[in-house]
């Protein structure tokens, strides 16, 4: 599977629910979207899943699920994604099988190292600091972006407080896309920030 240029996660606190959030991105342009929410029962968070698999197919979007590796696997998600606190990412390799996406957040160079075979791409950041997760590591910037894709040959999605003004820096250090929340799920216009942020990747 492609890395898609945008890809947008899922903000439980924005003021549009999370259904709208997801169509409004994938009109938009959003190769993929992650849901993600570290609160919502492991019940509720499987038939949300499930109904944005089903919204998305139209559009012929992805949904990568963020953490949940029960629901992954049951649900059938098209990839998943693990924090640096979500356990062995080789032992979750082996319970999701070998056609599943897997995703990995990395947020220092010094974990680069531990990367095991069956990773797919990295999420790489915060770039900057950022509201939609209060307990982020320390921001990297684009410098610190740029020196960690430079030790990996694994496609690398900036996250972290991102915006269209990041495409330009993020995109000439090699990564692969941008991860984007809230300045898709906090946008006035959701589907139009969407095609803003892929016409600033686009247009660099």
């Amino acid at each position: 599977m492609m890395i898609p240029s945008i890809c947008f996660v899922t903000d439980p606190a924005a003021p549009q629910p999370v259904v709208a959030q997801a169509i409004a991105a994938a009109e938009g342009g959003a190769g993929w979207v992650q849901l993600r929410d570290k609160t919502l029962p492991d019940a509720e968070f499987a038939a949300l899943a499930r109904t944005l698999v089903e919204a998305l197919a139209p559009y012929d979007v992805p949904l990568i699920v963020n953490d949940r590796v029960a629901v992954a696997i049951e649900i059938g998600a098209a990839g998943l994604h693990i924090g640096q606190s979500d356990g062995d990412p080789a032992a979750i390799r082996r319970r999701i099988g070998p056609d599943m996406l897997l995703g990995l957040s990395i947020e220092t160079e010094a974990q680069i190292a531990a990367v095991p075979p069956g990773i797919d791409y990295l999420g790489v950041g915060p770039i900057h600091a950022t509201g939609s997760k209060p307990d982020h590591a320390a921001p990297i910037g684009h410098s610190g972006f740029a020196r960690i894709v430079s030790r990996t040959d694994l496609p690398c999605l900036a996250i972290g407080g991102i915006t269209a003004t990041d495409a330009p820096a993020i995109r000439a250090a090699g990564g692969a896309g941008l991860a984007v929340i809230s300045a898709i799920s906090r946008a006035p216009d959701m589907a139009r920030a969407t095609r803003t942020l892929r016409n600033a990747w686009s247009d660099t």
